[in-house]
């Protein structure tokens, strides 16, 4: 039987209960397929530029977005991401996957991934839009992070913009502290979770839906600016 601590209240208790809960399932969300356990440990045993390689742009932006399973790691979250910091001359970059197979070997938690120049670049920025794929071949977001003002703002604006947004589950949620969406100088980003179904329609030839998609995300981003 567990028993609480004099002086700790039961709502407390719960509180302490849940957040253990949630921190076990984001850890363990990644651990059941991760090869490495962290970047450092990745590069010892892959080819920089050969299996995998970084992509960077800085600007004088104080927003940066990151796709750090980008290339053949959860494809499109790459093109994405450029096309969203490009469009507002954000702050860029990703860790892209260039093996012709197997390239969930390259898969680092974000919870873990500890990439000298995303540590950096994410660190210097006071809002972090993190870009990822998941599965699902229906079109649809999850919305995550510990900036919940900045995601209540997105997914209200994707929503105005006829794009379907879900509660993400609690391995996509995104609200680890250590999660570096949320490295950044105010403790607190935002991770976007994008389906196969709607990544595969964004990057088709279907232009208008891209432009209304980056469009919608980038008019909430820019009004808290």
């Amino acid at each position: 039987m567990m028993i609480i601590r004099k002086g700790l209240s039961v709502k407390r208790f719960i509180a302490f209960c849940g957040l253990i809960i949630l921190m076990f399932n984001e850890s363990m969300a990644g651990a059941f397929y991760d090869t490495y356990h962290n970047f450092k440990e990745l590069s010892l045993n892959q080819l920089k530029d050969v299996d995998y390689k970084v992509e960077t742009n800085v600007t004088d932006s104080p927003v940066i977005v990151i796709a750090i399973h980008g290339g053949n790691i959860e494809k499109g979250t790459t093109e994405l991401a450029y096309a969203l910091s490009s469009q507002n001359n954000y702050n860029y970059y990703s860790y892209i996957g260039l093996k012709s197979k197997d390239n969930l070997t390259l898969h680092v938690a974000s919870d873990k991934f500890d990439e000298p120049t995303a540590l950096e670049m994410v660190s210097k920025a006071a809002t972090t839009l993190s870009i990822h794929g998941c599965a699902g071949s229906e079109e649809f977001t999850y919305i995550g992070g510990l900036d919940t003002e900045l995601a209540d703002k997105i997914k209200e604006s994707l929503t105005n913009y006829a794009f379907t947004v879900l509660d993400a589950p609690d391995n996509l949620a995104g609200r680890l502290p250590n999660n570096i969406a949320n490295k950044n100088m105010n403790g607190r980003g935002i991770q976007i979770e994008i389906s196969a179904g709607l990544r595969e329609k964004l990057l088709s030839d279907d232009n208008e839906r891209l432009k209304s998609y980056l469009f919608a995300i980038s008019e909430a981003v820019n009004s808290i600016q």
